[in-house]
């Protein structure tokens, strides 16, 4: 039996109350008792911080970041995974979808972004998956986004999908003239923006060959989708932007979660239609929407977006829930559950993780929320510390535990 760890003068972060000034014993890695008085075991002194079920972020591309720091150079990947633990656990996110894509260029001189072509990607599925299976700081998950122009991939990610491995699998559709790139001009500012030595006349002929990519079928996307149902495997859609498409992915591909609607109307359609929406934390802290698409902060507002991922930066998870909270006066619970039961919900996970309650795995973390930018001192994993910042108190109680 390990040792019981009791978190006193702490302030829980419920799914629909902050109950405060309680204690919470853990115990064999769960959650024991709340409003425990035992002496028995550790003592972390809160002091009046708060207590929050650890992140869970759907949707992140980070790794790559981690793996390839600058273009050209790589890291060892699992170091760059070891690496990358340190940095989410500091941020409070405990379980991580680690969200890779099956993408290819679209013709020889496009930049080659070598993680997203076969070999590498095998490499990354085949480490995450270990890391998965393994005792870790975080709880490891894997999403591919197969991209629908990857027609030669189909059996690699029919294969992976197989293997037990992925958790969840989002569509995209990154071709101009629909999705997240619309607007015509902004996918040429794209391309240009990933291949800033491109003339015009290059990033014109690299716009019309995406143009004319040629696209998987329906009928291949739906034995898809159904095969990955039949593994276990949760169904996401990737920059929504229309009702249609909506129907499409809900109805044919079985779809239940919407990333990234484009536009608020269809943020409101998927809502109606049953469908989880996601949107960017990091949305949220800059206002808006890098792209020209959807405000998050406008969707959650709204009522049409259910929940947030850090997309690709880490950090903006804790901040984006403090900053709904104070800039929008939203309860600070229903702002935490856009990054904790709202997921778990989605992904089923939910009798597990996502909110605090008795009997439920102890991934934790303690927030300090009375700066002006929240600090996490202490995360804690399956009832183990596995991260103490900024608390000489609490780094002082992590020692004896």
């Amino acid at each position: 039996m390990e040792n019981q760890i009791n978190i006193v003068n702490v302030n829980l972060v419920l799914p629909n109350e902050i109950a405060e000034n309680t204690c919470i014993a853990l115990e064999d890695g769960l959650i024991s008792r709340i409003d425990s008085t035992s002496s028995h075991g550790d003592v972390i002194d809160a002091e009046g911080g708060y207590l929050m079920p650890g992140f869970i972020d759907i949707h992140s591309d980070h790794i790559e970041q981690v793996i390839e720091p600058r273009p050209g150079t790589f890291m060892d990947i699992a170091f760059a995974l070891r690496e990358q633990e340190k940095q989410l656990i500091n941020n409070g996110i405990t379980t991580m979808y680690q969200s890779l894509s099956m993408w290819k260029p679209i013709i020889s001189s496009t930049k080659k972004k070598t993680l997203r072509e076969s070999d590498g990607l095998e490499k990354v599925v085949r480490e995450i998956a270990n890391a998965s299976k393994a005792s870790r700081l975080i709880n490891h998950r894997l999403h591919i986004r197969f991209d629908i122009t990857n027609i030669e991939a189909v059996p690699e990610l029919m294969d992976m999908l197989a293997s037990g491995d992925v958790a969840l699998l989002s569509f995209m559709d990154h071709t101009p003239g629909q999705g997240q790139y619309r607007d015509i001009e902004e996918a040429k500012a794209s391309i240009k923006a990933y291949n800033s030595s491109y003339g015009e006349e290059e990033v014109e002929r690299l716009f019309q060959a995406r143009m004319n990519v040629k696209k998987l079928p329906d009928e291949t996307l739906i034995e898809i989708a159904k095969f990955a149902n039949s593994m276990g495997v949760a169904i996401a859609s990737h920059d929504d932007d229309s009702t249609e498409k909506v129907d499409f992915v809900k109805n044919s591909l079985r779809a239940t979660i919407s990333e990234f609607p484009v536009e608020l109307g269809v943020a409101r359609y998927a809502t109606q239609a049953g469908m989880e929406t996601l949107g960017g934390a990091a949305n949220v802290l800059m206002g808006k929407s890098h792209s020209g698409n959807l405000s998050a902060t406008e969707g959650i507002l709204d009522g049409c977006i259910s929940m947030l991922c850090s997309d690709y930066y880490p950090p903006s998870m804790m901040q984006a829930v403090f900053k709904l909270h104070r800039d929008f006066d939203m309860p600070l619970y229903d702002c935490v559950n856009l990054v904790t039961s709202a997921p778990a919900r989605a992904l089923g996970i939910y009798e597990e993780v996502g909110s605090i309650a008795e009997g439920k795995v102890a991934d934790l973390i303690l927030v300090d929320g009375s700066g002006s930018h929240p600090n996490i001192t202490t995360a804690i994993k399956r009832g183990a510390v596995m991260s103490v910042l900024n608390h000489p108190k609490l780094h002082a109680a992590a020692r004896r535990s």
